[in-house]
């Protein structure tokens, strides 16, 4: 029932996990259990668990075979591993386990839907790139109660065969399965398009990507239905990784479009989109007759800050929609000094960098890489995606301090008790009084000693929020800085700040808005102070968050 290679790697993983401390995780966002960690997969509640599984490379700090880990929660915050779930060790997935789904079966069994890589040796375009094609596994309990992921004899249940004519079977993965009303079940599937190929060696589709749906009686026989949404060439090239669920009476659809063009906002400074890989939320209708999706005409980003790729969806157990993602921009995740040995064990797909000036794949001498957002609860009203962390996370919560009616005049000021690397920190920032002018720029500086620094800072005048990680020590190769613009009201912000060790989730306004990003500033660097440029009032509520 067990491979060969995935004993091997379960062994692995027990002895190397043994040597890594404490010290080097995460306090509360789950982190993997070796290794390097990317994408969330088969987030779901089985059995009184919630289950989250992620893309994983066990044996290094840096992309390479994917395998699929696993951890089961309570609670969604305090996590329990368990061994390695798949490992690439067949002919359809021999060169990775990439991302997918997970659905509870009507006889009570778990089945991971993923995308198999297998051989690269016919990639039309010569790039070195693998077939993929869709597998799923079923759990399996053995003797002692614990379970097994056993891959389906009949894999791989979507190949090439079953694609729709221009479509690129080497780009063709992360399924997101669902139960649909007539009692089956649906697929979708990101997928590429052939199409001329120009001088820089790549397809150049008309149409641009696409998303197909795929229809299954009993989650194990899969036929090609249609083509559920194209791009058109508007939102990137590949749209990875897709969510499509109903949220508050609107059909939602949640992707991640890779290699993006820059969108600048109506405000000076403020970007929509950055250029790259980015996160989608486009709201529409779904009609499940006829299988129709109808996008609103808008697209919205997810998380406007630094580090959030690839997030999956699923349904508590009393009715939540909740969401978790990988937190890292996924462009400079696997960047490694050049003056390394490339040739050692785990740095095959590693991105060299001339002479880094600082700080470029985490702390240094770091045995893991990667790690999660807190999951969130998420709404939509008034066209709005609304993301809050789960309530869950409020049991976590010790060593409360309240301030409030403070008042900032031209000055940076610390508080008694407000310091830490792992803190929850509930702030409203407004002007002194009712009429009163606008302050100029009121700031929040955390992971602060005397040379790092990552800031906060929010100008009214503008109503721009920005995230600033330039003095954090890293290299110049990462994106330091972004702006987005917030909603007005005469100079009051909300702020919900999560800091851990390497991170910050910031929720704007009630969860109207999100930015994210991770940092590696020393673990002593843990002041925190908070400054105005005029006057500013301040109410604060500070936690110790901790398990």
């Amino acid at each position: 029932m067990v491979s060969k290679e995935l004993k091997a790697v379960r062994e692995f993983e027990k002895e190397e996990s043994a040597r890594i401390p404490a010290e080097e995780r995460p306090v509360y966002h789950f982190s993997p259990l070796t290794g390097w960690l990317n994408d969330p997969n088969g987030f779901s509640f089985h059995r009184g668990q919630y289950h989250l599984f992620y893309q994983n490379h066990p044996h290094s700090t840096f992309w390479g075979p994917m395998h699929w880990g696993h951890a089961v929660s309570s609670d969604m915050i305090n996590w329990e591993y368990l061994p390695c779930a798949m490992a690439p060790d067949t002919e359809y997935d021999g060169s990775g386990c990439f991302s997918g789904t997970a659905i509870t079966l009507e006889d009570g069994r778990h089945l991971l839907m993923y995308t198999g890589c297998g051989s690269n040796a016919d990639d039309p375009l010569g790039k070195g790139r693998w077939l993929q094609m869709q597998c799923i596994a079923v759990s399996e309990q053995n003797e002692d109660g614990s379970t097994e992921y056993v891959k389906y004899e009949g894999n791989p249940v979507i190949d090439m065969n079953d694609l729709p004519e221009d479509c690129d079977a080497y780009e063709f993965r992360d399924p997101y399965i669902w139960r649909a009303k007539d009692g089956g079940y649906r697929a979708l599937v990101a997928a590429g398009r052939t199409g001329e190929i120009g001088e820089d060696g790549n397809y150049h589709p008309e149409n641009g990507t696409q998303l197909l749906l795929f229809r299954s009686r009993d989650g194990f026989e899969w036929e090609f239905g249609k083509v559920l949404f194209e791009d058109h060439r508007r939102i990137g090239i590949m749209w990875e990784c897709p969510n499509f669920f109903e949220l508050d009476g609107k059909q939602l659809l949640i992707a991640s479009p890779m290699d993006m063009e820059a969108e600048a906002d109506e405000a000076i400074g403020s970007v929509r989109f950055p250029q790259g890989s980015n996160v989608c939320c486009i709201p529409g209708s779904y009609d499940e007759e006829t299988e129709t999706f109808r996008p609103d005409g808008g697209y919205e980003p997810v998380d406007i800050g630094l580090d959030f790729y690839a997030p999956q969806i699923m349904k508590t157990p009393d009715g939540r929609t909740v969401m978790i993602g990988w937190m890292q921009d996924p462009k400079n995740g696997n960047f490694v000094d050049k003056k390394e040995d490339l040739t050692r064990p785990g740095l095959q797909y590693a991105v060299p960098v001339d002479d880094p000036d600082g700080y470029i794949h985490g702390p240094e001498g770091t045995h893991i890489f990667g790690q999660m957002t807190v999951p969130r609860e998420l709404r939509f009203r008034d066209g709005k995606l609304y993301q809050w962390p789960v309530r869950e996370i409020r049991e976590y919560r010790k060593d409360k301090i309240e301030y409030s009616g403070l008042i900032l005049r031209d000055e940076e000021r610390v508080f008694d008790g407000v310091e830490g690397r792992s803190l929850e920190l509930d702030l409203e920032i407004a002007p002194c009084s009712e009429g009163a002018a606008l302050y100029r720029e009121f700031a929040v500086n955390f992971a602060k000693d005397e040379d790092h620094f990552i800031v906060l800072s929010y100008m009214p005048g503008r109503s721009l929020l920005t995230v600033d990680r330039s003095r954090s020590g890293q290299s110049g190769e990462l994106t330091a800085r972004r702006s987005t613009r917030v909603s007005y009201n005469d100079g009051k912000i909300s702020l919900r700040i999560l800091l851990d060790r390497w991170s910050a989730e910031v929720f704007i306004n009630g969860g109207e808005q999100v930015m994210s990003l991770t940092y590696y500033t020393p673990l002593d660097a843990d002041s925190i102070s908070f400054s105005a440029d005029g006057n500013a009032a301040l109410d604060m509520t500070a936690y110790t968050l901790g398990k």
